[in-house]
């Protein structure tokens, strides 16, 4: 039984000595109320004396109880120890008043109420007063660890002594910790470690050294060094053994054997251990396989030899050479030439060998007239590239290459068939150039990579620029950027196959204007057969291409209405909506995955994909509102809409936006007093705060850095309607671009510029003012920004009756900006359920699986084909089933209408899956039967809900 208060033996005083009523040393305010103070130290003469002194000095605390269990003596450390105050300990203290008061201190840790602090006393006062002698540890709230050891006395009563052990608990966790890291150490390093006693016995190893030898290393243990190694090594081990012997460590290579008979070479770090009496007992070995340090030095070698070969073939190649090579280092010192050289400066070989500097050699070229002497004739006095003529007629080119280091190499070159081969060319290349600048025609010469090398004086007087800056000027500055990479595709191809070519593009003059062009290549062959380029001639086409854009604009007028038809067709397309569901479901599993969480810069990569994912959506559904509109489909709910809220949270949500472009936001609105509740107008609150939201942000899109914004309304008592404001200083609009500004598919100048979107903001924020009655409309100029205003009529009551009801699917995603959908929790009525998917894109597949994995306790089964699916349904009998509308074969109406064929799965609830997000869809879908209708790009939680609430149904 544990002893409760401070686990203290029991003792008895029945033999204890006679102490003076006055309470022992350390604790004067013990001492009975009518006791005199003491009237000295205490006399040593007396066993009374004595155990004073003893108490006094005493490092433990020390409490004694008689067998009626109150306290007859104690000192100061019995009340550090239990941190009871000094007014506390009294002669004939009850024991139990004792424990109470610790109690209550918090000695005993947390105690709820008074019952259970009672409970407690009661426990450790039993124990205390009935328990056997004990030696326990207890830790005080403060944090010292204290030991406590209670001794009964023959009396009946008993002695506790208290003794601080804090700092002697660290030390011996410290010293256990110091041991398990020494002993972590030696298990974990990749060094071997070899105790051996006198006679070379293994004492102890660690397993690196089992591994380095092959063996078990608590196999080695009892078995000689001598063991492991051949008669060569043999002898090194005993040369170490007698440099231990004579109490020297020292390091050695060795040679070790393996198990498998094979050699290992290491290096052992040998230390002398000697016992309390100097006297060796054996050394210690710390061995490291070196092996792959003398592998590296055979691949040196090997290296070193290879060096020395391949410097020979370099000394032959350069003496193979036509050109001259000299090599000079940084202090002018000749170290390398070749024969040519000597051949090419005419000088005797044998004068190599013995001029040492660069400044010897030309001495003696001066001295025999091979240069001219004076400034510019040294090593460093010349350009890096000349040519000079020997004596006989013959032509050098001669090229110093200088490195970093200081150090040159110069090169000799025989240039005079090329020089005379240049020369006839020259004269060739003048007649041809006479003769092309006469012609009426545009021409330029081009080399082989497809720089241009000459112009025609034809060319230059089309392009108003010089021969130098024709030259200089590159073609991404000549030729306009949408013909650009259709020229070079053109020049490429007929490079690729040394054919002729013909392009035309429109060429910038040197005034900025335009001119049609359209050229004529031919290859131009050397005398070798080499390809040298295109001799190119064009001509001027500008009127001929001005037609054809008349023609061409007349006819796109024409067909300009039913291409944006087209457009919002195609944008609408199953395939649209199918890639984006692969791209933001999958960018929610990513950031629902608790299993493996992202770093936060994956996180805001995620965030940023499911922001262009949402945004692509967002633009779909505009779309699809566009097509609802025009259908006559599209009902609003009017009602009367606190404009004040509706701003607000239009200007919260476009702050963000503002911010990232350095636009400044200022809100205009009249004040208002706290109370009042704002002006409401007749509005469907969702359209009011898409059209806000439109014209907010496209006020802020295509501002200028730095710009401002400004929202503002007045209400217009005469026709009682409210008039919203949102103004820009951005570039502004011109006249002819603001009649089709409220056009479908319109981007006026923006379709240039990095400004995202596809013309359909405006034109669907037009006609949702229209159905709510109102009227919007812009006003701007060049220069001066633009602004923006809806009027809508004053609502009469803050409460009136809805016009009808708003048939658009909601979107699956948030809006641009907004959070993302979180999944839901799990729902555990949705354990060992079966949920069968028929989807034939394999994608999709994916994605459903990864999205399901959420639900642990769900079994999911796929199939490919509708005819599979059938079969898994009979035979699975799904709780469940998703299925795709458009299969291959037969469609998803159909695998509908058979699994309700069977009695088997008449009654599964089955999901529609689809990509097609039309009314009209969901209404033929909720006909056919289906369960629920969700659409494409799948929202994560939406999916979950449906599963969630169709298995628990």
């Amino acid at each position: 039984m544990r002893p409760p208060w401070a686990s203290a033996r029991q003792n008895t005083d029945r033999h204890r000595p006679r102490l003076p009523r006055r309470a022992m040393p350390g604790s004067e305010s013990a001492m009975p109320q009518d006791a005199p103070p003491a009237a000295g130290p205490p006399a040593t003469d007396s066993p009374s004396g004595l155990l004073q002194l003893v108490f006094e000095h005493a490092g433990e605390g020390i409490s004694v109880f008689d067998s009626q269990m109150r306290l007859v003596a104690w000192n100061r450390r019995f009340l550090e120890a239990t941190g009871l105050p000094a007014e506390a300990a009294r002669v004939g203290q009850p024991l139990e008043a004792l424990l109470r008061l610790m109690a209550q201190q918090g000695e005993f840790g947390p105690l709820p109420d008074e019952a259970a602090l009672q409970a407690e006393v009661q426990r450790r006062y039993l124990a205390l007063r009935d328990g056997p002698p004990s030696l326990v540890q207890r830790l005080r709230p403060n944090g010292r660890t204290l030991e406590l050891r209670r001794t009964p006395t023959p009396g009946g009563g008993f002695v506790m002594l208290y003794a601080d052990i804090t700092d002697r608990v660290g030390a011996e966790a410290a010293l256990a910790e110091r041991q398990r890291m020494l002993a972590l150490l030696l298990q974990r390093t990749e060094q071997g470690y070899w105790h051996i006693d006198n006679e070379g016995r293994t004492v102890d190893a660690n397993p690196a050294i089992g591994r380095i030898l092959g063996v078990p290393h608590t196999a080695l243990i009892g078995r000689s060094i001598f063991e492991f190694v051949d008669e060569a090594n043999a002898e090194v081990f005993r040369q170490g053994m007698r440099q231990r012997d004579a109490g020297l460590p020292g390091g050695y290579e060795i040679t070790l054997r393996r198990a498998d008979g094979s050699f290992l070479h290491c290096f052992n770090n040998a230390t002398p251990i000697f016992d309390a009496q100097q006297r060796k007992i054996g050394a210690v070995g710390l061995i490291s396989d070196i092996s792959p340090f003398k592998r590296a030095e055979q691949r040196l070698r090997e290296a070193s030899e290879a060096l020395a070969r391949q410097s020979q073939v370099l000394a032959d190649t350069l003496n193979s050479l036509d050109q001259g090579v000299l090599s000079i280092d940084s202090q002018g010192h000749i170290n390398a030439w070749n024969r040519r050289t000597i051949e090419l400066l005419e000088l005797p070989e044998e004068l190599m060998h013995h001029v040492r500097t660069f400044d010897d050699l030309l001495r003696y070229q001066t001295e025999h007239g091979m240069v001219d002497p004076g400034p510019g004739s040294g090593l460093r006095g010349r350009p890096a590239v000349y040519q000079r003529r020997r004596r006989d007629g013959l032509l050098l080119e001669v090229h110093t290459h200088t490195s970093e280091d200081g150090s040159v190499v110069r090169t000799y070159t025989d240039i005079t068939a090329e020089a005379q081969a240049r020369h006839a060319l020259q004269e060739s290349e003048t007649r041809f150039r006479s003769m092309a600048d006469a012609a009426p025609a545009l021409i330029w010469l081009s080399a082989a990579e497809g720089k241009a090398t000459w112009f025609n004086q034809r060319w230059l007087e089309q392009t108003g620029r010089t021969m130098e800056q024709e030259l200089a000027c590159p073609w991404p500055e000549r030729i306009h950027a949408d013909d650009l990479e259709r020229c070079r595709a053109a020049y490429r191809e007929a490079v690729g196959e040394r054919r002729p070519y013909s392009v035309e593009y429109r060429l910038r003059r040197h005034d900025g204007s335009l001119v049609w062009i359209v050229d004529n290549g031919i290859p131009r062959v050397g005398e070798d057969g080499s390809f040298e380029g295109y001799i190119v001639y064009g001509w001027d086409i500008t009127e001929r291409k001005a037609s054809e854009v008349a023609l061409r604009a007349a006819k796109e007028e024409a067909e300009r209405a039913n291409r944006a038809k087209s457009e919002f067709l195609s944008r609408m397309s199953h395939e649209l909506r199918t890639p984006l569901n692969a791209v933001l479901g999958f960018a929610q599993l990513l950031e629902n995955d608790s299993d493996h969480p992202l770093l936060p810069l994956q996180r805001s990569r995620v965030e940023e994909l499911m922001r262009g994912g949402r945004h692509l959506l967002s633009l779909i559904n505009d779309v699809l509102d566009i097509a609802r509109i025009e259908a006559g489909a599209l009902q609003l709910q009017l009602s009367a809409v606190p404009l004040d809220e509706v701003v607000g949270d239009c200007l919260r949500l476009v702050q963000p936006m503002a911010d990232e472009r350095r636009v400044r936001l200022l809100d205009q609105r009249p004040h208002r007093a706290a109370a009042s509740p704002g002006p409401q107008v007749r509005a469907d609150p969702t359209r009011l705060k898409q059209v806000l939201l439109n014209l907010l942000s496209n006020a802020i899109k295509y501002n200028r850095p730095g710009g401002q914004v400004r929202l503002a309304w007045c209400a217009e008592p005469a026709t009682g309607t409210l008039r919203v404001d949102v103004e820009d200083n951005g570039p502004g609009i011109g006249p002819g671009q603001q009649e089709r500004l409220f056009q479908p598919f319109e981007r006026l100048d923006a379709a240039h510029s990095p400004v995202e979107g596809a013309g359909i903001g405006l034109a669907l924020s037009k006609w949702l003012v229209d159905l709510m009655r109102g009227e919007i409309g812009v006003s701007s100029r060049r220069g001066e920004g633009s602004r923006f205003w809806v009027r809508l009529k004053l609502a009469e009551t803050e409460a009136e009756a809805a016009g009808g009801v708003d048939s658009r699917p909601q979107p699956l995603a948030p809006a641009p900006g907004g959070p993302p959908a979180a999944a839901t929790t799990p729902d555990t009525s949705a354990a060992a359920k079966t949920v069968l998917y028929i989807e034939d894109n394999v994608v999709n597949q994916l994605l459903m699986q990864g999205m399901l994995s959420m639900r642990p306790g769900l079994r999911l089964l796929v199939a490919g084909l509708p005819e599979t699916g059938l079969v898994m349904a009979l035979q699975a009998r799904p709780d469940l089933v998703l299925l795709d509308i458009q299969l291959p074969g037969i469609d998803g109406y159909e695998v509908l209408r058979r699994l309700r064929a069977q009695p088997a799965t008449h009654d599964v609830p089955v999901v529609a899956v689809s990509a097609n997000a039309m009314q009209s869809d969901l209404q033929a879908a909720e006909a056919a039967g289906f369960a629920d209708y969700v659409t494409k790009p799948l929202d994560l939680a939406r999916l979950l809900s449906v599963v969630d609430r169709l298995l628990a149904g």
